[in-house]
């Protein structure tokens, strides 16, 4: 079988990505990214449509995440607009298989409604787990750069302790900082105690939220309230990793003049061929179980 695979919008991981599948003995098309980049492999081509794309792959790889709005998937080097609708409507009924990361609830139901076969690679465990190095380590740039004190010695609350709140609770011991970890499972909770972290239960966490410097939101749900904004101190930064709408009341941070960033698609920004790499380490497995 011929191994066509189109790729389309993305950051520098997916450039990266797509010389790596060129060198895999792969023929790669591009649409919806950066055309001026200029690639080695006589592999890899720029579609002239969409639709040539779709008629030329036997698998279709999105960007990481698929989408920032909910409407047209992420392509942050290209001011090529790609509706999501659309794209699912022009792969129903044939046989090509999307591979994309991070794809909303949604969009997994209408590819199921079109008969579209789809695979999110975010629910490979492993590429989740190593994309939170990257992730965790501009989280720290961000907070040097923007906090006005060390993270050493500081108070620090991350709210949730999962692959990033791990990692990151973890790196933050180095820095000596007094790490806060809040979550709603007793078991996390204890493990927290048991590597040296204060553990809080998350609904207790007004009770500690004044004392912060630094707070690290992973949580994708309303964490960081009106409420909670209320009791937090005007020189605390706020950095908030989860994915879109994010955890943070952030109009009325804003409006309480409470420092907040939305730190979005990090992996890509702080460290592309890194992530690039875990990204082809998983794809590849992928698709070798795609053609066998």
């Amino acid at each position: 079988m011929e191994k066509h695979i189109g790729v389309i919008g993305g950051d520098q991981r997916i450039l990266i990505l797509a010389e790596t599948l060129s060198e895999n003995g792969f023929d790669v098309l591009l649409w919806a990214t950066d055309k001026s980049k200029a690639f080695n492999s006589p592999n890899i081509t720029f579609a002239k449509s969409l639709d040539e794309i779709i008629e030329k792959s036997k698998v279709l790889v999105g960007p990481i995440p698929f989408t920032q709005d909910g409407k047209y998937i992420f392509t942050p080097l290209s001011q090529q607009l790609v509706e999501i609708q659309s794209l699912i409507e022009k792969l129903s009924g044939k046989n090509i298989v999307l591979v994309a990361s991070v794809i909303p609830e949604s969009v997994k139901n209408f590819c199921k409604e079109k008969d579209v076969n789809f695979f999110d690679l975010y629910e490979k465990e492993e590429l989740a787990i190593l994309n939170a190095i990257p992730t965790v380590e501009g989280c720290l740039m961000i907070a040097i750069e923007k906090m006005p004190v060390t993270l050493h010695s500081s108070n620090i609350l991350i709210l949730g302790y999962g692959r990033i709140g791990k990692l990151l609770a973890k790196t933050l011991k180095g820095f000596e900082a007094n790490i806060y970890v809040a979550s709603r499972k007793s078991s996390d909770l204890t493990w927290c105690k048991a590597l040296g972290f204060l553990p809080v239960h998350l609904c207790d966490i007004a009770k500690y939220i004044n004392k912060m410097d630094l707070i690290v939101n992973t949580i994708p749900a309303m964490v960081v309230t009106k409420e909670m904004i209320d009791k937090i101190r005007d020189d605390t930064l706020i950095i908030d990793l989860a994915s879109k709408p994010g955890g943070v009341d952030f109009e009325y941070a804003k409006k309480k003049g409470i420092e907040v960033v939305h730190a979005l698609s990090l992996p890509g920004r702080v460290a592309p061929v890194t992530a690039a790499q875990y990204i082809s380490e998983v794809l590849l497995s992928l698709l070798e179980e795609i053609w066998g």
